[in-house]
This record gives C-alpha cells, sequence and structure tokens, in this order.
C-alpha cells in the first residue's frame, strides 16, 4: 500500500512538471514572448506569460504544439533551432491557448561571404565581410575550444593571439576562424549567428641559414638573401655576399675591443615566402697580435748572409702561425693573402729575392673554423715588421 502511494505522488509531480497548464489562470494570461537565443547551442527560450499552451508555426498555417526542456520557476521553455536553415533568414511565429496574439521572430541567415586572408610575410590578418563584428574566435584544426580576439591590433588579446601563431611557425598548423555569435535577448534583438568557419593555414617557417665563419679569411659566409640583426637600431639589416667581420661583427676584431660577438641572421622574407627561422652564431674575439723581439717573444728575425732568419718560438701543430711577405709597392689584404703555415719552432732561411729590402713581412696566430664540437677561432690580429738588410 505505501509503494503504491509513492508512486502516485511521483506520478503526480511529473505531471506539473511537463504540463504547465495545470497552474494557470487563464485570467492573468498575455501574450507569449521569446527570450534569449543561442546560436551556439541552437536553442530558443519562449514565455509562457501564463497561456497553458504554446504553437509554433514556420507559415502561420500548420500550428504545432511547443517542446523542449520546461523551467517550472521561469514558466519558459528552451526548444531547439538546430532543424531550421541557416543559409537564409528563417521566422518563427508563436502564440498561446489563451491570447493567440502572434508573435514573430526572425533569425538571420549565416555570414557566408567571411573571408580570412593571412599575409605570410607582413605577418597580417585581413578580414573580409566582417564589418559588423568587433572581435574573431579562433580554433586549432584539431580541437573544438574557440578562442576570442579583439579585432583591435593594439588589444592585448590580439597580441597573444599573434603570439600564438608565431609559435605556430616552428612546424606550421592549420587554425579554423570565424565571427562569433550575438545571443539575441527577444523579438526586438535577435542577435547574430556565428559566421562561416574560414581555415587559415600558418606555413612554417624556412630552416635557419647555415652559418659559417672563416677564420681564416676573416668572413662570414652570408648572401644578398638573408638578413642580419643590429641589436643598436633594434633592426634587420639586408646582407652583403660573404661580409667581413670589420662590415658585420667590427667588434669581435682585436683593434675594435676583440670581444665576443653574437649575431642573428636569418633567410630574408621574399614577396611569397616570410622570413626563415634565425641563426644565432658566436664570434670569439679576435686576440692580440703575435709578440716580436727576442727569444722570449712569439717570433724572432734577424739577417745572416744577406737573408732574413725567422723563427716561430712557440709554434706547434696545435699552435700554429702565419706569414706573408709583401714587396714594396704592392699591397696588402688579410683575406686575400696568400699565408704562409708554420708548425714548428724550426728556423726558416728566406731568400732576399723572396724577402728584398723594404718589403714587409706580417704575421699572426693562425685560427681554426668550427668543426667536430669545437668553436671557431679567430686568427689573431696582425704584426708586421720591413725587411732591412
Amino acid at each position: 500500500m505505501e509503494m503504491k502511494k509513492l508512486l502516485t505522488a511521483i506520478c503526480v509531480m511529473l505531471f506539473i512538471c511537463l504540463v504547465p497548464a495545470a497552474a494557470t489562470p487563464a485570467a492573468t494570461a498575455a501574450a507569449v514572448f521569446v527570450g534569449a537565443i543561442d546560436y551556439d547551442g541552437l536553442t530558443l527560450q519562449v514565455y509562457y506569460n501564463n497561456n497553458a499552451i504554446v504553437y509554433y508555426s514556420t507559415d502561420k498555417k500548420t500550428w504545432t504544439e511547443l517542446e523542449g526542456m520546461y523551467d517550472i520557476a521561469t514558466s519558459s521553455c528552451t526548444m531547439d533551432i538546430s532543424w531550421l536553415s541557416a543559409k537564409s533568414d528563417q521566422t518563427l511565429y508563436f502564440k498561446g491557448d489563451v491570447v493567440t496574439t502572434i508573435k514573430a521572430v526572425t533569425l538571420p541567415a549565416q555570414n557566408t561571404s567571411f573571408r580570412v586572408t593571412f599575409n605570410a610575410v607582413e605577418e597580417e590578418f585581413t578580414f573580409d565581410n566582417a564589418e559588423e563584428a568587433d572581435s574573431f574566435e579562433w580554433r586549432k584544426a584539431s580541437d573544438y575550444a574557440w578562442r576570442e580576439v579583439d579585432m583591435d591590433e593594439t588589444s592585448a588579446s590580439y597580441a597573444a593571439f599573434m603570439g600564438t601563431v608565431e609559435k605556430f611557425r616552428v612546424k606550421g598548423a592549420s587554425i579554423i576562424i570565424r565571427l562569433p555569435q550575438v545571443k539575441g535577448t527577444g523579438n526586438s534583438n535577435v542577435g547574430r549567428r556565428p559566421s562561416k568557419e574560414y581555415s587559415v593555414k600558418i606555413a612554417a617557417r624556412a630552416a635557419a641559414p647555415n652559418i659559417k665563419v672563416n677564420s681564416l679569411k676573416l668572413t662570414v659566409n652570408t648572401t644578398s638573401a638573408m638578413e642580419y640583426y643590429n641589436p643598436v637600431t633594434k633592426l634587420w639589416v639586408e646582407c652583403d655576399s660573404t661580409m667581413s667581420l670589420e662590415e658585420i661583427a667590427p667588434k669581435a676584431l682585436y683593434a675594435k675591443g676583440g670581444s665576443n660577438v653574437t649575431l642573428k641572421i636569418r633567410k630574408a622574407a621574399t614577396a611569397s615566402v616570410t622570413y626563415s627561422k634565425t641563426a644565432t652564431v658566436t664570434i670569439p674575439g679576435q686576440s692580440a697580435p703575435p709578440s716580436l723581439g727576442g727569444s722570449s717573444a712569439d717570433c724572432t728575425y734577424y739577417y745572416l748572409n744577406s737573408k732574413l732568419i725567422l723563427q716561430f718560438n712557440s709554434a706547434s701543430t696545435a699552435n700554429a702561425y702565419q706569414y706573408v711577405i709583401v714587396k714594396a709597392g704592392s699591397s696588402f689584404n688579410e683575406a686575400s693573402a696568400s699565408w704562409k703555415t708554420v708548425t714548428s719552432s724550426k728556423i726558416l732561411t728566406i731568400s732576399s729575392s723572396t724577402a728584398p729590402a723594404g718589403a714587409t713581412v706580417y704575421i699572426r696566430k693562425k685560427g681554426t673554423d668550427a668543426a667536430n664540437g669545437a668553436e671557431v677561432v679567430l686568427s689573431s690580429a696582425v704584426n708586421s715588421f720591413k725587411v732591412a738588410y
């Protein structure tokens, strides 16, 4: 008997929840009205306004009783609108069973002309047919979490978005962009559907250039298709073909301080491709020139029987020196000179025809290029003396 009473009570409660008509006095009824319109959730809220039943129609000829999720507290029903086409404006008509005044609400068509262009060179997005929006939404092609961004390029959200796009340039990615919905609040403010989704491909940056420093010629293997970063002006500067350290990293040279210099070099953007990833190269400061003089100096020289005697006192395979003899009237170019390498402290005897009076002998400690994990070591600054028998 107790179980029978319990089942009866439950049935009565369910009847009250599902059939709002039972608690509605007809004398207080008014025309039904539309509330919240959610285009993401594809739902529309209709208030009964003390009508027992609400009907809806798409043509005011055929009427169907409204069904959906009924909320007793607000006396409203949330109906599904996913069956309505988004390709054109759609009008729904509502009326009550007591107050039959017809209320119409027109749901707008989706913006299908929305377009997005990403200029990979300028790193800029252009939004076409988006005049009605002050923000956009984006998501990765592989997820469904929409993130809203202000259209104002000076806003914090736009800056954060561009920062994320920059991260995508490492491996490349596809993102989906749309204009967000504007929720409707009723018959007089129906809001706006989210626009058509537009796919944008964010291409990965090209690999960084393979930068090498020539320790003997004191040059960097740049090309005119590259650019380097100037930390003083904070600008990227176009490179020339095979630049000298005097041009691109003067502070690394002994005469300009001999300090370590970090170079940042990348392939410059073209009309169709953005700039590449950046190569970072550290150029060590150039060492002082070898000393000239007695046996304690790096290089000793004297004359014997009209011959030049030359000796590099600490030269070895691991500590090589170089010299070049330039005759009077000829110019000296460190990068193109025909340097001779010395790898022992053995005395060198040089004839007067090779080293005539008035010639200049230039000496330096030989540098080494980066190889097998070892860092580059620049050839030292140059010292010199004139031949005088």
